[in-house]
């Protein structure tokens, strides 16, 4: 039987610090873009000083409230997850106001950060709900399948032929590739803690010491991933579809013993294969992935843009190159310390505020900075696979979940880094917590409130 215990008020003293700190960070990157915009101007910089205030304490007032909600719910435990997030989103939204002003820094404000505490805030309050999360987790599933599916076929469209989100009347467009992500995370871990151990006891030997388990237990989650996955290539997104991937391996290693793990892993690799094979000589790639390919494979290509032969008069270095090409050179003038907030030029980047927001932190705090921004983010996954561990054995649905998060986070990063960097090709990622962003900012921080919630159910569990 689960014993209850009355919350009591905590201090959190190190998260309490930690805030402090991020808010005079917050206040102080504020006021310097005031004031560096005023200066390039030639004008005096005192008269935007007090404007630039309200956003700063709007933002550290919500990430403080949080702070006080823990601490008067009773929660002892954890205090570097939220700072690192919190810190994670001030410099996003210091770098939104430095590219977008007051607009943009709102737009985060009111369709992603609040929302998504509130989100959060529901979460940790009771952490029960994280069991109505599980009985729901089919409904989940499905609902979060069909918004992909609904919007391949009646999405809005992009100026690439794109169709990335669902618009409903008045309402401003949602992106459901963001919550499909979540979706998939939730039934992949009830699915595996429902059927994992059946389907390993009745697995069968392969080749002596691999197992294969019967063809009723991984089907589902199979049908699952591909069904979302065509309805993401319909849509042409296909950084979400690489993240989707990555998430269903890190929770089948996850959830499976390994030896079933790796027959699935080689059925599925075979399966890739042929399935390419295929698609190579019957499947004509998307002019806008294929070009994106050769962009990275050189930015500067001088060959002509001609979609299905006919020449548009742009080359691939004017075109999808050019982005990759403003990145780069961001990255290079902003060297190790970097030009100084307010004193770059991340305006000549396409898509600094979404996309492309690593280069125009890098270009204005240098690569010290951006090295920190990635530390942070190590340290965040590292605290959630902490809980992991520390989890009982037999949560199993519990652990998938945490590592489904864990999964996605890293994933995004890392397809998003070497982009910038064109490391790997762009693939429209968004970085958590600092691209601007409405469902994405509020999915991951929904994410971090599952954590938090089981973090605080761990802590009632023990007593």
């Amino acid at each position: 039987m689960r014993s209850q215990s009355i919350s009591k008020p905590t201090t959190r003293l190190i998260e309490a610090t930690a805030l402090t700190m991020i808010g005079v960070i917050a206040i102080l990157g504020f006021l310097s873009v005031a004031a560096a915009t005023q200066v390039r101007q030639g004008q005096d910089p005192l008269p935007a000083l007090p404007g630039a205030l309200v956003p700063a304490g709007l933002i550290a007032g919500l990430l403080a409230g949080f702070h006080l909600f823990l601490r008067v719910r009773g929660m002892r435990s954890e205090q570097i997850i939220w700072p690192a997030v919190s810190l994670l989103s001030v410099v996003g939204a210091v770098m939104l106001w430095r590219l977008g002003g007051s607009d943009s820094v709102f737009q985060q404000l009111g369709r992603g950060l609040f929302p998504g505490v509130v989100v959060a805030g529901l979460l940790v309050a009771k952490p029960q709900r994280i069991e109505a999360v599980r009985r729901w987790a089919p409904i989940i599933g499905l609902v979060g399948l069909m918004l992909p599916v609904v919007t391949a076929l009646f999405g809005v469209g992009d100026e690439t032929g794109a169709r990335l989100a669902l618009k409903l009347g008045p309402l401003p467009a949602i992106q459901t590739s963001e919550p499909i992500k979540l979706a998939m995370i939730i039934f992949l871990a009830w699915y595996v803690a429902e059927q994992g151990r059946a389907a390993e006891g009745r697995a069968w030997p392969v080749l002596g010491w691999m197992r294969i388990p019967a063809l009723r237990y991984f089907v589902p989650g199979v049908l699952f991933v591909a069904v979302a996955t065509l309805a993401l290539v319909s849509m042409s997104d296909y950084g979400a579809v690489l993240i989707l991937g990555a998430i269903f391996v890190a929770m089948l290693y996850a959830g499976f013993d390994t030896r079933v793990f790796v027959t699935i892993a080689a059925i599925g690799l075979g399966l890739a294969v042929i399935t390419g094979l295929i698609l190579s000589l019957t499947w004509e790639v998307p002019v806008v992935i294929r070009y994106r390919f050769l962009a990275f494979l050189n930015p500067w290509s001088t060959a002509m843009i001609a979609p299905n032969g006919q020449p548009t008069g742009i080359t691939i270095a004017e075109g999808p190159g050019y982005q990759i090409q403003q990145a780069i050179y961001a990255v290079i003038a902003g060297g190790v310390i970097g030009r100084g907030l307010g004193f770059g030029s991340p305006d000549y980047v396409p898509l600094a505020h979404s996309d492309f927001i690593l280069a125009a932190i890098l270009e204005e705090f240098g690569a010290i900075i951006g090295v920190a921004i990635l530390f942070l983010f190590a340290v965040l996954l590292l605290r959630i696979f902490r809980l992991v561990a520390l989890l009982p054995a037999g949560q199993i649905f519990e652990r998938l979940l945490l590592v489904g998060i864990g999964a996605h986070l890293f994933t995004q990063v890392f397809v998003m880094a070497g982009g910038t960097l064109n490391l790997l090709p762009v693939t429209g990622v968004t970085i958590p917590f600092l691209s601007q962003g409405g469902v994405a900012l509020l999915i991951n921080l929904a994410e971090v409130g599952i954590v938090l919630a089981l973090t605080r159910r761990r802590e009632g569990l023990r007593q």
